[in-house]
This record gives structure tokens, C-alpha cells and sequence, in this order.
């Protein structure tokens, strides 16, 4: 198998787990997404993140509600703003 064929039959909610697994979700956010960006939003690329994967668990009662993930983003856009509400 080429390296090309191995990268096709990449699953991206599996290659990201494996990232979050290894500390290294970052590596899989777009270079250019990344230039130039304060802390505060390589944070906020992070909390999004790790509430996508919340979203892709493989067992129903694991998975984040629609309703929680509003919350959520609601929660991580007043940090980005400086305008804090409670979650």
C-alpha cells in the first residue's frame, strides 16, 4: 500500500481521538488557521475541539446533547470575548 492509499483511507474522528489521546489536537487544526493568533484563541480552537469530540462518541448516552453543546459554545465564546457568563 502507498502512502498516498494509506492517507485516503484515513478516518478524520479517528485520526483526531488519536491526536486528543496524544495530547496533540492542535496538529490537526489548519496551519494558516493558526498564524498569528492570540493564547486566548489557540484556547478557544481548543475548547472546540474537545467539545467536537465530546460529539462523536460511538455510544449514544456518551454523547454530548444538542442542548449542551449550545451551552457550551455559548459558554467558550463569552471566554473569547472577556464576557464570562456562568455555563
Amino acid at each position: 500500500m502507498t502512502r498516498a492509499q494509506a492517507t485516503d483511507d484515513v478516518n478524520l474522528a479517528v485520526l483526531v481521538r488519536r491526536m486528543v489521546v496524544e495530547e496533540r489536537i492542535m496538529d490537526v487544526v489548519d496551519p494558516m488557521m493558526k498564524e498569528k493568533v492570540s493564547i486566548a484563541d489557540m484556547e478557544t480552537m481548543k475548547a472546540l475541539g474537545f467539545l467536537a469530540m465530546g460529539c462523536l462518541e460511538e455510544w449514544r448516552q456518551n454523547c454530548t446533547s444538542m442542548k449542551e453543546v449550545a451551552k457550551e459554545i455559548e459558554y467558550i465564546m463569552s471566554i473569547a470575548t472577556g464576557d464570562v457568563v456562568d455555563s
